[in-house]
């Protein structure tokens, strides 16, 4: 009996546009919302669980006596601070939703910062540093390199949203959405600090410390 062979049919291709449109719905498929919180506390946990950068600041604040999270209508957004070996993020009530999570993640880096802006501050106790211009001036760029690191964060959770809500970031640049999102200029940055009386803070906390290296100082 002779065999037949029959050529192969050719296996249909896949539009290169189709697969990719395939691969992005099964990503926003596997993505959820951001959760609407009922605490801090829960914001904080559902972080720790699903960005590695937020959960290893979260940790480093843990190591050095822990953190508690509690509002403060007296502060206009958001405030961190260590004292007395424990760390404390307070956030006023007017901040809702995503604004109020993205704070938390941006307070976050301040405890997490807080060797540096002590160090600052160690040096005006210690009668290094004279000028609260300079000492306001080192503060906020701490501090603008905290966006940096409240950036990382974003970055770690856009995978787990999908869709980052506006709100998550607008408050730090107009950007008309997340991918075209990037921090300002540094000059633009100090400039609008200092606009929005937010440096004054430092210039009043630096005669706060100076006042500490008087006291410290030997009378004749």
């Amino acid at each position: 009996m002779t065999s037949c062979r029959f050529p192969a049919s050719p296996r249909p291709r896949v539009p290169a546009s189709l697969l990719l449109a395939l691969l992005f719905l099964a990503a926003q498929t596997r993505a959820e919302s951001l959760p609407d919180f009922e605490t801090d506390q829960q914001a904080d946990v559902w972080l720790r669980a699903n960005s590695k950068f937020y959960k290893t600041m979260a940790e480093n604040a843990d190591k050095r006596g822990g953190y508690s999270i509690s509002r403060n209508n007296d502060t206009p957004g958001g405030l961190a601070y260590f004292k007395e070996g424990h760390g404390h993020i307070e956030l006023n009530d007017r901040l809702k939703g995503p604004h109020r999570v993205s704070i938390i993640i941006f307070e976050m880096t301040n405890l997490y910062q807080e060797h540096r802006h002590q160090e600052v501050a160690d040096r005006v106790r210690k009668g290094k540093l004279e000028s609260p211009q300079i000492f306001g001036l080192l503060r906020e760029t701490i501090e603008y390199d905290g966006l940096r690191l409240h950036r990382d964060v974003l970055l770690e959770l856009k995978p787990v949203l999908g869709t980052m809500p506006d709100a998550m970031f607008t408050w730090v640049c107009h950007a008309k959405s997340f991918d075209t999102y990037q921090l300002p200029f540094v000059y633009d940055y100090i400039k609008a600090q200092e606009s929005s009386g937010h440096t004054a803070h430092y210039w009043k906390l630096f005669e706060k410390h100076r006042a500490e290296f008087m006291k410290s100082e030997p009378r004749p």
